[in-house]
């Protein structure tokens, strides 16, 4: 653990999330191990990168997991979205953040542990497509709020407001799959005997 927040420190410690170069080396000093010791847990930068980025991932999970209560299985899609948009929009969130998930864009190695710690958050099997687009442009407004805010690049004045906006499109999310549902049944032949 204390490898992992040293190796987030040195990515929160530039002034910008591109150029950020993570060594071994520099990782141990932080740390303040050698690095034969770091190489003890991560023996290479790779598998540094990949215990980042899981740990960050579960990060996420677990703020969920806190936000709700219970685990993701327990809880309808709706659900699982509400909560997502909610952490999204209120969790604190640095540059490093930033770094470490649009990382994956260029390693897709990195992009398990995120498809493994979220991919349950943001299940939409067995919805009308028009609830799955409908969630996907509430979480869409949540990931867009939050690498905002990391980056400082075009941040919300009133995040509070995105959040309702981003609430209000998985409410009618709900409404969509109720009302496919209801129209389902409604057209079902009638079975005689």
């Amino acid at each position: 653990m204390r490898i992992l927040k040293a190796a987030k420190a040195l990515a929160e410690s530039h002034d910008s999330v591109q150029g950020v170069t993570i060594s071994l080396e520099s990782v141990a000093q932080q740390a303040g191990l050698t690095k034969p010791g770091l190489m003890y847990h991560f023996p290479s930068k790779e598998a540094l990168m990949l215990g980042l980025v899981d740990h960050a991932a579960e990060d996420w999970a677990r703020r969920l997991r806190e936000h709700t209560g219970r685990p993701s299985q327990e809880l309808s899609s709706f659900e699982r979205h509400r909560a997502y948009v909610t952490v999204a929009t209120t969790a604190e969130v640095s540059r490093a953040d930033y770094w470490i998930f649009s990382d994956a864009l260029y390693h897709p190695k990195l992009s398990r542990a995120w498809s493994e710690h979220l991919g349950p958050w943001f299940d939409t099997t067995g919805l009308d497509d028009r609830a799955v687009s409908l969630l996907t442009a509430a979480r869409f407004c949540a990931d867009g709020a939050w690498m905002s805010e990391a980056t400082g690049v075009f941040p919300s004045e009133d995040l509070a407001a995105v959040r309702e906006h981003a609430l209000a499109l998985i409410d009618a999310a709900e409404t969509a799959d109720d009302d496919a549902e209801n129209t389902s049944d409604n057209t079902e032949p009638e079975v005689s005997e």
